[in-house]
Formats: structure tokens, C-alpha cells, sequence
């Protein structure tokens, strides 16, 4: 009950000053008693609690696995804000102090280099805007170096390796009526031969010579 409905009620029956004053002590005395008696019940439970979580370190030290009742409730995660936002992530290090580095705009080549494995001048400038086109578009990880100078040194290298595409190609197979063609041409040409005077041999010219053509009767 509030101390103001018990104040109200006793004007009411005409009680005293002092009888109003004792009755305000009274019950704030037993607000006062409420109060302890909750603080002494809090102070149970969070003593149970540390005796309980003691209980469970020390069956965790015997070896004995805990039951999922006897675990401790896993603290929820941590929820960043709606305002916080994400960084870039930071360049990539390694040992030594060294710092991967993605290809710089003002990039110069050692062209020394390329001119020794044989690279003319406008071939330099044409792998030159290639490495930078490839460089600058790729992303990721592999897209940062250490050394620019030695990648680029690398390139060149495998620049300079032959291409699969530019072996010699090999001839194109004879078909089977281009065969027959061949066949029929060279069996004219002994035939014609064996024709031939002595002068012809001693001389021999060419009567006529069969082109490649479709020599079926139509």
C-alpha cells in the first residue's frame, strides 16, 4: 500500500500529527525490509550461480565431458551497428617488412632487358601496353607484387618462348580423286614418253602438260 493512501486515510479518521508520523515510519520500515529481502535473494542466486559455474570447471578438469544442460549458455554474438562500414582491405604483407603492391601508373620497363632476348624496339612498346592492360585489369590477390621490375622481367621471358601456333604446319593430305587425277596424268605423260623418237630423248620437250580438272566422262 502507498504511504500517500495511508496518510489520506488517516486525516480522514482525524488521527494526529504524531499518529500520521508513526504510521509514515512504520511503513517505510517495511518498504525498507522488502528491499533487504530481495537483495539478500539476489545475493543467493549469484552465489548458487558461482558455485554451479565452479562445479563445471572442476568436472571439466577431471576429464569427465559435461552434459549440454550442465554448459553454459554461449554468449550471443557481437552485432555491429547499421552505421559502421566496412574497410578496404589493407595491402598484403610478408616477411621482411615488404609489401605487395598493385602495378604502378607511372610503370617504366627495362627495355635493356627485352632488347637482349632479342625484342626490337616497336615489339618492346607493343608487350609493354599488353603487360599493363593485363595487370591493370586483373583483380584479386595475384593482381599485387613485390616486384614489378622481375614480373615484367618475366613476361618478356615467355614472350620470347616459341608458340604452339607457329610450328611448321604440315602439308595438306591428298584426297582420294586428286590421287586418281595424279595417277592418270602420269600414265599419259609414260605413255607419250614411250612414243618418242631418239631425237625427242636426246631433247625431250614437253608435249602438252595436264592441269589438275575433272577428267569424268560427262
Amino acid at each position: 500500500m502507498r504511504i500517500t493512501s495511508i496518510v489520506e486515510a488517516l486525516v480522514q479518521c482525524g488521527a494526529t500529527p504524531e499518529m500520521i508520523l508513526c504510521a509514515v515510519r512504520a511503513a517505510e520500515a517495511g518498504q525498507q525490509s522488502d528491499i533487504d529481502k530481495r537483495r539478500a535473494s539476489d545475493r543467493q542466486r549469484q552465489q548458487r550461480r558461482r558455485a554451479h559455474v565452479t562445479s563445471q570447471v572442476v568436472t571439466a578438469t577431471d576429464g569427465v565431458p559435461l552434459s549440454d544442460k550442465e554448459r553454459s549458455p554461449t554468449p550471443p554474438k557481437e552485432i555491429n551497428s547499421p552505421d559502421n562500414t566496412q574497410t578496404p582491405a589493407s595491402p598484403r604483407f610478408v616477411p621482411g617488412g615488404r609489401r605487395a603492391t598493385r602495378l604502378p601508373e607511372q610503370f617504366e620497363p627495362d627495355r635493356d632487358f627485352a632488347a637482349r632476348l632479342g625484342f626490337g624496339t616497336a615489339e618492346v612498346e607493343l608487350e609493354l601496353e599488353k603487360f599493363r592492360d593485363y595487370w591493370t585489369a586483373k583483380s584479386g590477390r595475384d593482381a599485387a607484387k613485390l616486384d614489378w621490375l622481375a614480373t615484367w622481367r618475366n613476361w618478356m621471358r615467355n614472350a620470347a618462348r616459341p608458340r604452339k601456333d607457329h610450328r611448321p604446319q604440315a602439308p595438306p593430305r591428298e584426297s582420294a580423286f586428286a590421287r586418281h587425277q595424279r595417277e592418270c596424268r602420269q600414265a599419259i605423260e609414260r605413255e607419250l614418253n614411250g612414243n618418242l623418237g631418239n631425237d625427242d630423248l636426246i631433247n625431250p620437250q614437253p608435249i602438252f602438260d595436264l592441269e589438275p580438272g575433272d577428267y569424268r566422262a560427262h
